[in-house]
């Protein structure tokens, strides 16, 4: 018998020696890795590549710098009157604002769409030159024009950004607004009342619009761009009773923030490396 009971246990033994191994702590951790992985591979991550192409949508908002220029002409109907002291009017270089969106809509191109205040200034004045008199006449206008610029540009770079381009901006008169100084012989000065009127201009044109310039995005979200562009005057200015015709350009030196709206690239599934099986170890 005792021979027997021996044998059994030398049988038996290895058996209950695996059965406390697979049931340990080791088991259970391993079980608690497997189900985090499998909830990562559900819910993918997401990130940020700031140069992985920025087709994202774009919000800025800006001033510039206007150095404008005109053209004069008499107006060829029965109102049309000379040029006159008009020939010896100087520009007046203003501050303009807009704001708008941008949009990177292909790897090459962006579109952009905006409001815009453009103001422009015209300028005059005269000093008697004869002896003994000391009359003298000036006057200064001023032209706010509310304008919705529309553009398509060449674009190129990634966090860097150079951009060319070209569109139209219509625009409407918003104010037109003349004073004007004079002095007579005797040194008095003759009282004229500022004039704030938009009757005489028409109530619509268009601009014909051409940009290029350079955008640095320097975090996630925000970038700072410098781009010029040039206005072309396609309408005349002023009604048909008018005595003058009149077109207006302007180099518009642009520049502002932008705020961006990025888009989110998934990040490439990583499988799990497979750890390697446990050898069965068997305790004799």
């Amino acid at each position: 018998m005792k021979q027997l009971a021996v044998l059994t246990l030398l049988i038996f033994s290895p058996f209950v020696n695996h059965a406390q191994i697979s049931t340990g702590k080791v088991e259970d951790t391993k079980k608690k890795q497997a189900e985090e992985s499998k909830k990562e591979e559900k819910a993918p991550r997401k990130k940020y590549d700031p140069d992985a192409g920025l087709m994202d949508f774009t919000a800025f908002i800006g001033a510039g710098y206007s150095i404008g220029s005109h053209k004069i002409e008499p107006n060829g109907d029965l109102f049309g009157r000379p040029v006159g002291l008009r020939a010896d009017e100087k520009m007046v270089n203003r501050w303009t604002y807009q704001l708008g969106i941008r949009n990177r809509i292909h790897k090459y191109f962006s579109i952009e769409a905006g409001l815009s205040i453009d103001r422009y200034g015209e300028s005059y004045q005269f000093e008697s030159t004869v002896a003994g008199n000391d009359s003298s006449y000036s006057y200064d206008r001023k032209y706010n024009m509310l304008a919705l610029p529309i553009q398509v540009y060449f674009t190129y770079g990634k966090r860097v950004q150079f951009l060319a381009g070209a569109g139209i901006q219509p625009y409407i008169p918003l104010s037109l607004k003349t004073k004007t100084t004079a002095m007579d012989s005797l040194g008095n000065s003759l009282d004229i009342p500022d004039t704030r009127t938009i009757e005489g201009l028409n109530s619509a044109g268009i601009n014909l619009l051409f940009s290029a310039g350079v955008q640095y995005r320097f975090s996630r979200f925000a970038s700072v761009y410098l781009i010029p562009s040039y206005s072309l005057g396609l309408s005349n200015i002023y009604g048909k009773q008018e005595p003058h015709k009149e077109w207006l350009n302007a180099l518009n030196i642009r520049f502002g923030l932008a705020v961006h709206f990025p888009e989110m690239t998934k990040e490439k599934k990583v499988k799990p490396a497979k750890e390697p099986k446990e050898k069965k170890k068997f305790n004799w």
